[in-house]
């Protein structure tokens, strides 16, 4: 019954995907989740392992080019200076092959990456077009994410191994249970701080039930980065999505959001058992971070070794062929790898998109700060960022964060339609309708530029 449930909701959310942009973004920011779920569901989804993100990204251009005709000037804001920068960073990291010593491992996998460049970078953020549209984006995220991690914990075919919750693509391969912990946390937070609506009792169910199920899949998950980032963000951004008006509100705020850490680990404590539990000491944490101590290590002292490099990069992936660690595909930490595969002009390249697109993201919040719709929506949005930055420097590579550079992309382009329609509005204000006269001689009405030629 599950099965067939969670296959109908993918069919269901792809048709969604060609009607509304705000539900075509819901799809693509839960699509790696959802495809493990239309896997464990349908051997089809097996077989053809690239049919559930084929599915999502002819679903999302066709919504794209609906949307184009019914939205004018629907590429104001596209090709921002961000989106010029980010663009030659990925184009930097292709060109960055030719001199890689780590070619063999590098090709392929940066070509595997290259459809969801295609789909986060240059087709996605046509999805968003004002504030309007990513107020709609969160209510659909809210809806589909809680619909898929009901149907994951639900399907049978998930099990726990090593204490990771996830399902056998074949004998030895298994789904990846990071995408099922970050999607929980994405759902967490978007608990956590959503309020459009929330007068409405399904609404408050609805935030209710997406908290806990976000917790729950990504603890059982194993994910230990998502649920901590997850909960330190949902607390940093909470005065973002609801504006606090007098100190004793801010102080209940804050204890009721304090009091949802010792929730978490009490929930804990009743969903894992064993191996799942024990990836939660202080042993297991420590070893965790340990290893992306010494990749960082490894990495910069062969960048450093070689002066060169300082310039132009060791080349996108060297990571492996500098580390001795082998098992390790890449260093985890995005920032050093920009920095010692892509070399200081890309990396202060990307520093500069980056706070760009820092600064125009607190542009649109104090822009919208008096809305309290547009104020929430803004804030679940840019916890995902948050969340995102964090993640990229715990578990990425450059090829592997499309979400974070979609998100970069998107507040940038965010703040140039938000201004183009502040100026529309501005001159519409602004216009006052041409003087009328009568033309004495004939009596008809003359426009002010009628009568000066007449004059």
């Amino acid at each position: 019954m599950i099965n067939h449930a969670t296959i109908v909701a993918f069919g269901l959310a792809c048709v969604a995907a060609m009607l509304s942009p705000a539900w075509g973004l819901a799809l693509v920011l839960t699509m790696y989740a959802f495809e493990q779920a239309a896997q464990a569901s349908n051997m089809l989804f097996v077989r053809f392992v690239a049919l559930a993100n084929f599915c999502v990204a002819v679903s999302v251009t066709f919504g794209v080019v609906r949307n184009f005709l019914a939205t004018p000037r629907l590429f104001h804001g596209y090709a921002s200076p961000v989106w010029f920068g980010t663009v030659a960073i990925f184009a930097y990291s292709a060109a960055s092959l030719f001199w890689t010593p780590a070619r063999a491992t590098a090709v392929p996998l940066l070509t595997g990456q290259i459809p969801y460049f295609v789909l986060f970078i240059l087709i996605a953020p046509l999805l968003i077009d004002d504030i309007g549209s990513l107020t709609r984006f969160t209510r659909a995220f809210l809806f589909l994410g809680v619909a898929i991690v009901v149907m994951m914990l639900l399907n049978p075919a998930f099990t726990f191994y090593t204490g990771r919750l996830g399902f056998n693509l074949e004998a030895t391969v298994r789904t990846n249970p990071l995408a099922m912990g970050e999607l929980g946390g994405n759902i967490l937070l978007a608990g956590a701080l959503f309020r459009v609506g929330s007068s409405a009792w399904f609404t408050q169910l609805l935030r209710i039930g997406a908290f806990g199920l976000g917790a729950v899949l990504a603890l059982q998950s194993g994910s230990r980065g998502q649920i901590i980032f997850a909960v330190l963000i949902a607390l940093g951004f909470y005065p973002m999505a609801v504006r606090i008006k007098n100190m004793a509100g801010f102080f209940w705020s804050a204890v009721g959001a304090v009091a949802v850490i010792p929730i978490i680990l009490l929930l804990g404590q009743y969903l894992l058992s064993g191996q799942e539990l024990r990836r939660w000491s202080l042993e297991f944490l420590a070893g965790g971070s340990d290893v992306r101590v010494a990749n960082v290590t490894e990495l910069m002292s062969a960048w450093l070794a070689y002066p060169p490099a300082w310039f132009v990069g060791l080349g996108f992936n060297a990571f492996t062929a500098v580390s001795a660690a082998r098992s390790e595909p890449y260093s985890h930490v995005l920032f050093v790898d920009l920095l010692a595969e892509h070399g200081i002009p890309m990396f202060i390249l990307f520093c500069i998109v980056l706070t760009t697109a820092v600064r125009d993201a607190v542009w649109v919040f104090r822009r919208f700060a008096d809305d309290p719709d547009a104020r929430a929506a803004l804030a679940v949005f840019y916890s995902f960022f948050a969340y995102q930055l964090l993640l990229v420097n715990k578990q990425g590579y450059i090829w592997a964060a499309m979400m974070f550079f979609f998100q970069i992309v998107t507040i940038t382009r965010l703040r140039m339609r938000t201004e183009m329609y502040d100026y529309d509005a501005a001159e519409a204000d602004d216009y006052e309708p041409d003087e009328v006269t009568e033309d004495h001689a004939t009596g008809e009405g003359l426009s002010s530029p009628e009568v000066r030629a007449a004059r």
